[in-house]
């Protein structure tokens, strides 16, 4: 008889304890697509904490250009150079072209900012995306320092039917 009652005892299903309020009120962003995806958890999820590549790179601009082609040297420059947002990944950067042309580039949460291929195939020698002439195909990167937020490198190559001419330098957010 015990052994009928413990069988039956055994059997019964399980009910879920009250649910027990931790006082887990700390806001932490939710979104896999943010830099600070999952900081501070856990807690309360609320994506208005959360901070996207996109807004570490915004802003206004001074570049500071200097200009190779292969490894000789051929001018410096500098000029005002604009980011701006067009989705949580997506940029937008103005200022290399005298006629108002802008490119677009990823960013990452790495703080890269990586130029998109938007002409070109499998059967073209250089992918990229057009810059200022039809003629000119830019790749690059854009990356913020890692100690000065402030400060971005910018590693750029542009082909044309003049040659290919690299872009490297240093930009630095106006206050």
């Amino acid at each position: 008889m015990s052994t009928v009652a413990v069988l039956v005892f055994s059997c019964a299903k399980y009910k879920d304890p009250a649910p027990r309020n931790l006082g887990l009120t700390n806001p932490y962003c939710n979104d896999p697509a943010a830099v600070n995806y999952n900081w501070g958890f856990p807690g309360k999820p609320d994506n208005t904490v959360c901070l996207y590549p996109c807004d570490f790179f915004r802003g206004i601009y001074t570049y500071y250009d200097s200009v190779y082609r292969d490894t000789l040297f051929l001018y410096a420059d500098s000029f005002t150079m604009t980011i701006d947002t067009l989705s949580h990944t997506k940029i937008s950067v103005l200022g290399f072209c005298n006629g108002g042309n802008r490119f677009t580039a990823t960013a990452s949460p790495t703080y890269t900012a990586t130029v998109d291929t938007t002409v070109g195939d499998s059967t073209v020698l250089h992918l990229g995306q057009l810059l200022c002439r039809p003629n000119d195909t830019l790749t690059g990167t854009i990356t913020r320092d890692l100690i000065d937020s402030n400060l971005f490198r910018v590693n750029l190559q542009i082909v044309s039917d003049t040659g290919i001419s690299i872009h490297v330098g240093s930009a630095r957010r106006n206050k």
